[in-house]
């Protein structure tokens, strides 16, 4: 279970080159979900990557599969941890250096469920601040939400309002990545495991 979902959304994360890749996928309240990421959290240990479910409903899952160090050190820049504050998030973030990262990371995980499930007083169903928790740069995040997704430089994984030509350049990394991975899973030459770069 989540192969193709893991090399189609994926890949970049798999290969270390971003922190953070979500996924959807349907399946009946009565799937063994949680018993496949729980699998699969097994698997990637070795490689410091991590998979939660974000969301779930009757007939889907939302996945989070995300690098610990890159969201740690994401995390724990000032600037980030300011941004986040804004939407409750003060409470899950430590400093740099802060024993408790795992900690922190698992407290603005659940928060950001909570945010995902509408049970905030806003009800926000989709929380833009989530770009943060996927690798997008933080200026971009910001953008997003202070044009509601309007008036951006550039679109491609994500809409751009800072360095228009470093993201295209990152886009291209994860395009080029994608297609190599596809590739070689496709073909039966690579496993996941052996595609997943250890940091």
């Amino acid at each position: 279970m989540f192969e193709n979902y893991l090399i189609d959304c994926c890949a970049p994360t798999l290969a270390s080159l971003k922190s953070g890749s979500l996924f959807c996928c349907k399946c009946p309240s009565d799937s063994s979900v949680e018993e496949a990421v729980a699998e699969w959290n097994d698997g990637f240990a070795e490689y410091g990557l991590s998979m939660c479910i974000l969301r779930r409903t009757a007939t889907s899952a939302l996945i989070y599969v995300y690098r610990y160090t890159s969201l740690a050190r994401t995390l724990t820049d000032p600037e980030v941890q300011g941004f986040l504050s804004s939407f409750g998030y003060e409470s899950c973030l430590c400093c740099e250096g802060c024993s408790s990262a795992e900690c922190s990371i698992r407290s603005c995980l659940d928060h950001l469920m909570s945010r995902l499930s509408g049970k905030e007083p806003d009800e926000m169903r989709f929380p833009h601040e989530i770009g943060i928790f996927l690798g997008y740069p933080l200026q971009d995040v910001k953008g997003f939400i202070d044009n509601n997704g309007k008036n951006s430089k550039y679109t491609g994984i994500w809409k751009v309002y800072g360095d228009k030509d470093a993201a295209i350049e990152q886009f291209e990394k994860y395009r080029k990545c994608f297609s190599v991975y596809s590739a070689l899973w496709r073909s039966g030459k690579r496993s996941i495991y052996q595609l997943t770069v250890a940091s």
